[in-house]
């Protein structure tokens, strides 16, 4: 019995992204299945005899990631499966990356051919990785499952557990591959791409000058990669925005703060960009230097988990722990046992008696989604923005040892009153109007994503709706940050239907609209 070492991201913010989570939280430990073992022995068989029927030869390392990754997909994954259309898949990648590298040889050569002859040094191909192949190929299989399973090479194993360690050089941007363009799921706080202006929902397609497309997401994120210092020029497409346009971004190393606060004239402001390790201590830090600024002229919280990837379970659990005395926080329901909990609040928070409103938006995910959810039902928070993005599934990190890494999709998250939150995401209770397109930002977009399923629905639609600049004008001093802007007038009116009030008031031309201010 061989065994390996197993890391779990209950929250990973999708891989859409590159991962839409970024920190893993390491747990128990697996056995796989030794080459001699009988369900090796299948699985070895099965391979064989669908790479001859399609005259394919497969290396010994690619070999041996098929005969890992299956497996560990027919015990683990979210539902039970025929492994058959998974491997024809990948047959089918395997088929199309060698021929996609024949044609290119092929002009290669031609092209060296016509220029100055053709040396017979230059007859071999650049060397490629020698998982390459097997990844592209196996990739296209996993596609078949959803859109959050994937197979992860040694190289990319291996920068993986570069960002759990939360620090690593680049410009500080969580990203997918969306029609063969790299689009940007969130730029992450205090970061350079973020200082340069890069938004939610823009879309790179050129690297320096080079064209993205044809490469994979991580031949992309490697090209944006650097030497700290360095500069590196993107093409960017805006919705928005009529014409592609350039920024030139320096090259840094990225620290994810994973909280920021500040203590305003009559509220405290919080901001969770990130659910890792130190999420939760350094939330109650924050808490603790907003009551000490504060005291009892305080009206309530903001927390902000607008463009959150998400994180790690426990921590996110933790953080609505500290706003919670009672009641259930999230559960996860999959296949096998191991992947079932159910986790409750503790009579121990810091922050039970306050009044908390949390903003979040379509680039809300995961395990910010969680927390969003636990406060929302508990009718701990008043939520405050856009629908969130409805990231409502768990991956597994499976080590396969030096063939890489597993990450497949073995659960689902559900909300204290049972409701998925898979592909229908967190509702605000006060919806914010915005003519800003949003279309192909949610979980629901993604190609191969999970459906709903069959459990509860958001029947409930928000309970009310504004605009930003009407928030603005119940507020004394208007706010550039519109979303913001309504939270704190609905702090500062003592409660939604207050708020809603205020505003009707003031559409009306009545005094009372004023009391906001």
């Amino acid at each position: 019995m061989t065994w390996q070492k197993r890391f779990t991201n209950h929250c990973g913010l999708n891989s859409r992204l590159v991962f839409p989570a970024l920190l893993l939280l390491l747990t128990a430990v697996i056995g796989l299945q030794s080459p001699g073992s009988g369900l090796a022995k299948g699985t070895q068989e099965l391979i064989a005899e669908l790479a001859a029927l399609q005259d394919i030869t497969l290396s010994e390392q690619e070999s041996a990631v098929l005969r890992r990754a299956l497996p560990i997909v027919g015990r683990r994954y979210l539902r039970e499966l025929d492994p058959l259309p998974l491997l024809q898949g990948t047959m089918q990648g395997l088929k199309e990356y060698d021929a996609a590298l024949a044609a290119a040889e092929k002009k290669s050569i031609a092209e060296r051919e016509a220029r100055d002859g053709l040396d017979k040094d230059d007859q071999a191909s650049k060397p490629h990785s020698k998982f390459r192949r097997i990844a592209l190929a196996l990739n296209k299989g996993l596609n078949t499952l959803d859109a959050h399973s994937a197979y992860l090479d040694p190289d990319t194993y291996g920068e993986l557990k570069i960002r759990i360690s939360g620090k690593f050089a680049g410009l500080g941007l969580e990203v997918t591959l969306d029609d063969g363009l790299v689009k940007v799921i969130a730029p992450i706080d205090d970061t350079p791409a973020q200082r340069a202006g890069i938004r939610t929902g823009d879309k790179i397609s050129h690297v320096d000058g080079t064209p993205i497309k044809g490469m994979t997401l991580r031949e992309a994120v490697s090209r944006m990669r650097g030497l700290v210092g360095t500069t590196i020029r993107l093409t960017v497409l805006r919705p928005e925005v009529t014409d592609p346009f350039e920024v030139m971004i320096v090259r840094d190393i990225i620290r994810v703060p994973a909280v920021r606060h500040r203590a305003e004239a009559d509220y405290g402001y919080v901001r969770i960009s990130a659910f890792s390790q130190q999420t939760e201590p350094s939330l109650r830090d924050a808490l603790s230097k907003i009551d000490d600024a504060l005291g009892q002229h305080s009206l309530g919280l903001v927390i902000d988990l607008r463009n959150n990837p998400g994180g790690l379970l426990r921590q996110a659990i933790r953080v609505s722990d500290v706003f919670l005395d009672t009641g259930t926080i999230v559960s996860v329901r999959g296949r096998m046992d191991e992947d079932n909990a159910h986790f409750r609040a503790h009579d121990d928070g810091l922050a039970t008696a306050k009044t908390i409103v949390v903003l979040v938006n379509e680039g809300t995910a995961s395990a910010a989604e969680i927390v969003a959810g636990a406060l929302k039902e508990n009718n701990r928070a008043v939520i405050v923005g856009n629908r969130s993005f409805g990231k409502g599934s768990v991956q597994t990190i499976f080590s396969m040892g030096d063939s890489g890494a597993l990450r497949l999709t073995t659960a689902l998250y559900y909300t204290p009153s049972g409701r998925t939150i898979q592909a229908w995401g967190i509702l605000p209770d006060l919806l914010i109007e915005s003519d800003r397109q949003e279309a192909g930002r949610r979980e629901e977009e993604l190609q191969g994503a999970i459906s709903r399923g069959e459990a509860t629905p958001h029947v409930a639609g928000p309970k009310a709706s504004i605009t930003g600049e009407r928030c603005n004008e119940l507020l004394a001093k208007p706010m550039d940050d519109q979303n913001l802007a309504c939270a704190v007038a609905l702090l500062r009116a003592g409660g939604l239907d207050r708020l809603i009030h205020l505003a009707n008031s003031l559409a009306n031309g009545e005094a009372g609209g004023a009391a906001a201010r």
